[in-house]
């Protein structure tokens, strides 16, 4: 009689053991599952912010409306609001209506300018080349590029000789964009808007690209200059190899300290 009272209190025991097992699963699921629905607060664009504006501007105008959303829904780096410590800070980009602010949305305005994303020290600089000399298409934003120059040798009295000389002018630079193609004019002498690749006509080489790349000012003083002394014509980078500028190649069979192009 005895055994038979233990053995059941020892199986109710073991009932309510695993009842309240099964209830400390359930109130733990319940506590993750609310914590992935709690709700967080976020900014979301109400209106365009242009790129450019700053914190304080985006309070001002009142370019943001407070949501509460689900924390598993929301970017980790969203921001809750458009506080103080942004007032001097500007989006690097254009913001839609609708599109949560991120902390990573936001720069210093001398990183900023009229669209492009300047690295520290670095200025713009727009040159056109022909598609071959821009490797084809193949160059893109953030491409690394060498820029060869080609240009007319000068004798001692500064004349033009029937010379011509390839040399490095900038080792590396970064592309920052790439501009739509402009077609060449036909040979009626009209033009065409067309950038059909199957248009044979339109992809020779008297077409255009425009090129922006980040530059020092001594760079963009090389760069501006050789643009009105020569021929620029792109090499593509990788960081499997290292352009070392030098002396160049020149079309001479044989010139002093010059590699020839005919040797």
């Amino acid at each position: 009689m005895t055994r038979r009272i233990l053995a059941i209190v020892i199986a109710i025991f073991l009932a309510a053991l695993g009842t309240a097992g099964l209830l400390f699963y359930a109130v733990s699921a319940d506590t993750r599952a609310q914590a992935n629905v709690e709700g967080v607060t976020v900014a979301i664009a109400s209106k365009p912010i242009p790129i450019g504006t700053s914190g304080a501007r985006i309070r001002a105008d009142q370019l943001i409306r407070l949501e509460r959303m689900p924390r598993s829904a929301v970017p980790a780096d969203a921001l809750p609001d458009v506080s103080a410590e942004l007032d001097r800070l500007v989006v690097t980009a254009a913001v839609v209506p609708g599109q949560i602010l991120l902390r990573a949305m936001f720069d210093e305005q001398s990183k900023v300018n009229s669209g492009l994303t300047l690295p520290d020290g670095k200025m713009a600089v727009t040159v056109e080349t022909g598609v071959p000399e821009q490797v084809a298409g193949y160059v893109r934003p953030g491409s690394r590029v060498t820029m060869f120059l080609t240009y007319t040798l000068l004798d001692k009295d500064g004349k033009e000789t029937k010379f011509q000389r390839t040399r490095v002018l900038l080792a590396e630079v970064e592309v920052l964009t790439v501009g739509t193609y402009q077609p060449p004019v036909r040979a009626n002498g009209s033009g065409s808007s067309s950038t059909n690749s199957n248009d044979t006509t339109a992809t020779k080489a008297s077409g255009s690209l425009l090129v922006t790349v980040a530059v020092t000012q001594p760079e963009a003083e090389r760069l501006i200059e050789g643009l009105h002394t020569g021929k620029l014509y792109l090499g593509l980078l990788t960081d499997a190899i290292e352009v070392k500028p030098g002396s160049g190649v020149d079309n001479k069979d044989a010139a002093g300290g010059v590699t020839p192009l005919f040797p």
